[in-house]
């Protein structure tokens, strides 16, 4: 870890579009950060919300001066959604470093000073970890989805191999962000965090892909199977950009059970094998966030997991290969 003397100036980047079931959430968890105020500030972009967002946002940052309110409605060349947000409120930060979140999360306490120390004098990048927030059992099995991703990630890192960013829980050095442009000088990208983290990488910083508790973020979990669908269908656009590793890897959680039932013709012993050696790995895999990470409440779910992960990975197959556009926050890409 680093040697950075603190204080030093951070900026909090945060896009929000009708969020106003959830920002109050956000807001409260950014507000109770255990980082010097005098060296914060929290920029808040409203991409032209049409529900109450906007209202609770400036009910709730008054008098905070660290917060800081501003209604997006124009659009910079090149760039929409939420990377048109983030580009805007990037040049109206102070920082020495960006730090990312949703309005759906709610940060740790202890996130920016837990999150600083991996900044080496090279490091242009830090990604955290996200789970979702306790409630039904689903909501478990997308906990331990993201720790799933997060944890091969964290696998990869350490041979230098970058899979993806995190835009609802990264931070940036603000010379690794101008090295590159910007969000302007990457150009869009409907899966945003991504762009800038395989920009930054390829510009020669270094990235870190951490792996403590104390960072986690709590998201909420999406609430409808439409509601997934639609995440899912973004999120393919992201994996089929990424390294070719993590492409394989979906396509065969997705098409295990078709190859594992035509292997069983010829021959059934084999087959069974395949599964019950595949069943044991995926496991053992999902079993070492929630023990080094002390998740323990996700214990119910692990070795259930494994019949999640399969018809998840079919499901977003499928999504993928269907035609139609990507529909995000009410606008079709």
């Amino acid at each position: 870890m680093s040697n950075l003397i603190q204080p030093v100036k951070v900026s909090i980047l945060l896009a929000a579009r009708n969020e106003e079931a959830n920002i109050e959430r956000c807001l409260k968890s950014l507000d109770a950060l255990q980082f010097p105020k005098e060296n914060l500030e929290i920029c808040i972009g409203d991409d032209d919300s049409s529900d109450k967002t906007a209202e609770i946002i400036q009910a709730y940052i008054k008098e905070k001066p660290q917060f800081k309110y501003y209604k997006i409605s124009q659009q910079t060349d090149g760039l929409k959604g939420k990377a048109n947000v983030l580009a805007q409120l990037a040049h109206v930060t102070t920082g020495d470093f960006l730090f990312f979140c949703d309005a759906d999360i709610a940060v740790p306490t202890g996130w920016i000073t837990n999150m600083l120390p991996f900044f080496m004098e090279n490091t242009g990048i830090v990604v955290g970890l996200t789970r979702m927030k306790k409630s039904r059992f689903f909501a478990d099995f997308l906990s331990l989805e993201w720790l799933f991703t997060l944890t091969v990630m964290r696998f990869f890192s350490l041979f230098n191999i970058g899979i993806t960013g995190l835009g609802n829980n990264m931070a940036v050095s603000r010379k690794a962000y101008d090295s590159v442009g910007g969000y302007e000088g990457i150009g869009f990208s409907i899966v945003e965090d991504y762009a800038l983290f395989m920009a930054i990488v390829k510009n020669k910083f270094d990235f870190v892909q951490t792996y403590i508790p104390e960072i986690i973020a709590i998201s909420e979990p999406v609430k409808t199977f439409k509601e997934l669908t639609i995440q899912r269908k973004r999120w393919m656009h992201g994996i089929m950009q990424s390294p070719l590793v993590l492409r394989i890897c979906l396509i065969i959680s997705a098409l295990l059970i078709p190859v594992i039932a035509v292997i069983a013709i010829w021959d059934p012993e084999r087959s069974l094998r395949m599964l019950i050696q595949n069943y044991m790995l995926i496991t053992a895999i999902v079993l070492v966030p929630v023990i080094l990470l002390k998740q323990k409440d996700l214990w119910k779910a692990v070795f259930l997991f494994w019949f999640y992960l399969i018809g998840i990975s079919v499901l977003m197959l499928i999504i993928h290969m269907l035609p139609g556009k990507t529909t995000w926050k009410e606008r079709t890409y």
